[in-house]
């Protein structure tokens, strides 16, 4: 019951949230994506939504049995396993991709168009390998009928089970690594930088507190379920409630990503307002003014704004006004639109 009606909470916000960044993309950009930045957004948004829409029916598999087709557990099966992996593995590529824009600023402007294509090509990667990785869900899933009841599962035990739960924990600890190392990276731009620019403490602590509160999140949702999963690879037993509430929260950080990554990026909080406001809201657009009043910038993400701001290798220029700050303060922005 726990995870019936967890699964459906967790259902409801993440639909909406990762519906939203893709339906900005849909309606304002016409998925025309014109940065790795949103290259990636878009793939971890879709990555997100596939993977939510298998609660549902695992929630209804919890908690009555599998009362479906063996092709629609085989099909459930292998949409959760690709689609985990690929967003574990977004991540990693949107943390290089901040690096990038940090430490190669002057390379990223170059071959910008170039950079655009390799973006594209690493997420088709990155879904080619989730697939690939994916197939012991995708040959071995099916219905199995223990006490009266059927449930869907791995059909196959020993050896291909404890290879998809290592699977699972070797995409976790490489995801977390990358990100680990980047932004350590960026950490380390930004307080050099801050050396010579006098003035800007405040957007470097905020892009500071952004980054370590995207590695936290990270760690507090899927951390716990890759312990579980390793406890049952070493043979040691975990309680149900355990496994459930862990499993819980890992679903749980689909709902955080559309916000962490995407929706506090300026743009991209821009778009919604203006979808808002299309909708018939009339506080969208009143909000949308004040918001680009209050700063001028714009970009695919949080990151790449407050980043790029502090970055002291980026070669073009931009204006920023504040009404709380001086009237006119410039910053560098790589690749300004």
């Amino acid at each position: 019951m726990f995870q019936t009606c967890a699964f459906c909470v967790i259902f409801l916000f993440g639909i909406m949230g990762n519906c939203l960044v893709i339906a900005t993309f849909a309606l304002y950009r016409r998925l025309h994506l014109r940065s790795m930045t949103d290259v990636f957004l878009f793939h971890l948004a879709l990555a997100d939504l596939l993977l939510l829409l298998t609660l549902p029916l695992q929630a209804v598999d919890t908690h009555m049995g599998w009362v479906f087709s063996v092709g629609l557990c085989k099909a459930m099966r292998a949409c959760y396993a690709i689609n985990t992996y690929s967003g574990l593995l977004l991540l990693a590529c949107i943390s290089v991709d901040r690096y990038m824009v940090v430490a190669r600023a002057q390379e990223m402007l170059r071959w910008r168009s170039q950079i655009l294509k390799a973006g594209k090509l690493a997420a088709v990667g990155v879904w080619v390998v989730a697939i690939l990785v994916s197939m012991p869900e995708i040959l071995f899933s099916g219905v199995d009928v223990s006490g009266g009841e059927a449930y869907c599962v791995m059909q196959k035990s020993g050896y291909v089970k404890m290879a998809t739960n290592g699977a699972i924990i070797a995409v976790f600890c490489l995801s977390f690594f990358v990100m680990v190392m980047c932004y350590s990276s960026i950490a380390r731009v930004l307080w050099e930088g801050h050396a010579h620019r006098r003035g800007k403490q405040w957007h470097r602590q905020r892009t500071l507190k952004l980054m370590l509160t995207l590695v936290l999140v990270f760690l507090l949702f899927q951390l716990p379920y890759t312990v579980v999963l390793y406890l049952k690879m070493a043979g040691q037993f975990c309680g149900l409630l355990l496994e459930y509430i862990t499993c819980s929260l890992a679903y749980a950080r689909c709902c955080l990503n559309p916000i962490l990554y995407a929706l506090v990026g300026v743009r991209f909080r821009k778009d919604v307002l203006q979808l808002m406001h299309d909708s018939g809201c009339p506080c969208g657009l009143h909000l949308g003014l004040k918001t680009l009043n209050f700063t001028s910038i714009s970009a695919s993400s949080p990151a790449l704004t407050l980043v790029s701001a502090c970055s002291p290798t980026s070669p073009t220029e931009r204006s920023y006004s504040s009404s709380d700050a001086v009237p006119s303060i410039k910053f560098q922005f790589p690749g300004s639109k």
